[in-house]
């Protein structure tokens, strides 16, 4: 299934994905911390989520635990 981003809280849209996996953002942050080294600080991480104050990187290494990939698509045709 395709997701786009739209303009809604990115918190949002992480749950989004991370339910749709059969996760909670709990788990997901247990599985960032085991293959990515993340803190597993879940205050820490719902905060940069809430404040949309996070990394690309991060947004990417959360991309592909959950098995998405993000593709950027010229939208000016």
């Amino acid at each position: 299934m395709d997701y786009k981003y739209e303009k809604i809280p990115l918190l949002d849209f992480i749950k989004t994905l991370t339910i749709y996996r059969g996760l909670t953002l709990r788990k997901l942050l247990k599985k960032l911390h085991e293959e990515k080294g993340y803190s597993n600080s879940y205050s820490g991480f719902y905060n940069k989520l809430k404040k949309q104050n996070i990394k690309f990187t991060e947004i990417n290494d959360i991309s592909e635990i959950l098995g998405y990939e993000i593709i950027f698509k010229d939208i000016s045709n």
